[in-house]
């Protein structure tokens, strides 16, 4: 966990003067789908087309095989009794006895999975999101089944997400919400004076409203990778840099030591703005949860073929409890003595979306009361 004495000893602070600066087309031509002709025989059931094209295929068989003994004969001189002619009708007959059983049960082994099929599709179109076929295999049914096997579970979860995001913005702006209608209620009845301090303090309320919404908006366009990406050949540590210099006032009135390493020429594909937010909401987070006194580090460099960003702090820490979700939508650390210290809950989701859209990984490590690190890390362009 990061301290005084591993910010300094480590990675020591460069000056900040002298660092180098270096969807769906037109649709309406499209073809309509063309009916597929079946020559009258989709009136019947798939059942009765198989025992049908069995039944043919044994008459169809033994046909050619008395034709072929009638040759054999004639060519021989030989002349047939009408009792043979008749036996051979006969045996013609009979043979379709056990094609047609046999294709009486091939056309089970499909028609049963088929319906099968069609009952789950009903199942899901009805609501029952947890019906499954359970097909499994490589044959054109069984793919046909897992296929649709996983578009349900896609479906389940597009649902569940759906739902919880609805809980979750709502849990979020009910309590804003009421506290703002009981101020305005209140002034309005003449309850308490209107001045300008409680409309400041009602503004301040929608404004952060509105940045929770338009937050919410950008990461679920995130989420569904409907975002603007504009990526390109970027320097990481110039950004950065770049980035420290901006941060530099606020470190200093905070009552804080920034410590800031680079090494140069770190070059990644990537979109700047993208990356620009996500540090920016990383390094702002340190200042917010660091106290007076503490130090903030930032480090960029090269690890094997990635380029890492680290920012760390000697701030309040995160709780075991809350790792695992701290990354989640609207989680704010429990063991957080700021959680209402202005954060939307959004930005850590919306950072974890960013580095994943740049094919690259974002962790965690914290103690309480020793700190926090964040570490970045996003291919090399070679």
């Amino acid at each position: 966990m990061p301290n005084d004495s591993t910010l300094n000893k480590e990675y020591p602070a460069l000056p900040m003067e002298g660092i180098e600066i270096g969807e769906l087309g037109d649709l309406s031509g499209t073809t309509p789908p063309r009916e597929v002709e079946s020559y009258g025989i989709h009136r019947f059931s798939t059942t009765t087309r198989l025992i049908v094209t069995f039944a043919m295929i044994a008459l169809v068989t033994a046909a050619i095989f008395i034709a072929v003994q009638i040759f054999i004969a004639f060519m021989r001189g030989n002349i047939l009794a009408p009792e043979s002619y008749i036996g051979m009708v006969i045996a013609a007959l009979l043979a379709t006895i056990p094609a047609t059983l046999l294709g009486f049960f091939s056309a089970r082994g499909i028609t049963v999975p088929i319906a099968k099929i069609t009952d789950t599709v009903k199942e899901i179109q009805g609501g029952d999101y947890s019906a499954r076929t359970g097909f499994t295999g490589y044959d054109e049914v069984g793919l046909l089944g897992s296929t649709l096997d996983e578009m349900a579970d896609t479906i389940k979860r597009t649902t569940e997400y759906e739902r919880q995001i609805t809980v979750e913005v709502a849990h979020e702006l009910r309590t804003p919400l009421m506290a703002m209608q009981a101020n305005l209620e209140a002034m309005i009845d003449g309850v308490i004076e209107v001045d300008t301090d409680r409309l400041v303090a009602v503004n301040s309320e929608v404004l952060r409203l509105g940045r929770l919404v338009e937050a919410q908006l950008r990461l679920s366009r995130l989420e569904a990778r409907k975002v603007e990406f504009h990526p390109r050949r970027l320097d990481l540590s110039l950004l950065i840099t770049r980035l420290i210099s901006n941060y530099k006032l606020l470190v200093e009135s905070s009552g804080l030591v920034l410590d800031f390493a680079a090494e140069k020429e770190l070059f990644i594909y990537a979109d700047p703005d993208m990356i620009r937010q996500v540090a920016a909401n990383l390094i702002s987070n340190a200042i917010r949860y660091t106290p007076e006194g503490g130090r903030v580090r930032v480090l960029v460099r090269r690890v094997k073929h990635t380029a890492e960003l680290e920012v760390a702090d000697t701030g309040i820490g995160i709780g075991k409890e809350d790792l695992d979700v701290i990354f989640d939508k609207f989680q704010r650390a429990e063991s957080n003595p700021k959680k209402s210290s202005g954060g939307l809950g959004i930005g850590l989701a919306i950072a974890r979306e960013i580095v994943d859209i740049h094919k690259g990984t974002i962790t965690v490590q914290s103690e309480l009361g020793l700190g926090s690190s964040f570490t970045i890390l996003l291919p090399l362009d070679k």
